[in-house]
């Protein structure tokens, strides 16, 4: 995006991943959201940093995703936002079914709750 500032160019921007590699996600989702550079979110949480992190739940992780979600919309982010890895649970299926069903009921409740519609 240096090399060449184009308004067709964004990220698929994993949260998780940025908190994997420490605390500052809150100031990447700042710098390139107010850029108008996130397209996707894969909206996750895990905890630990690398090299030791595992994943987690949304509502489980290191991350505060209320404040997350809220500086999203604060940054005017009108991308897609999607769950990314989940962790497993007993008797779920490959994909994950069950955990992924908690996270988008998660996922949406915050949306409501941000967007003033609860």
């Amino acid at each position: 995006m240096a090399i060449v500032d184009s308004p067709n160019s964004g990220l698929n921007f994993c949260q998780g991943t940025w908190a994997e590699m420490g605390p500052n996600v809150f100031e990447a989702i700042r710098y390139f959201g107010s850029r108008q550079k996130i397209v996707y979110v894969h909206f996750r949480n895990v905890i630990g940093h690398v090299p030791s992190f595992r994943e987690a739940f949304v509502n489980t992780g290191d991350v505060n995703m209320f404040e997350a979600l809220k500086l999203y919309k604060e940054v005017g982010f009108a991308g897609f936002l999607m769950d990314d890895h989940v962790p497993h649970l007993d008797d779920d299926t490959d994909w994950g079914h069950r955990s992924r069903a908690y996270a988008f009921g998660y996922i949406q409740a915050l949306l409501e709750v941000v967007n003033g519609s609860a």
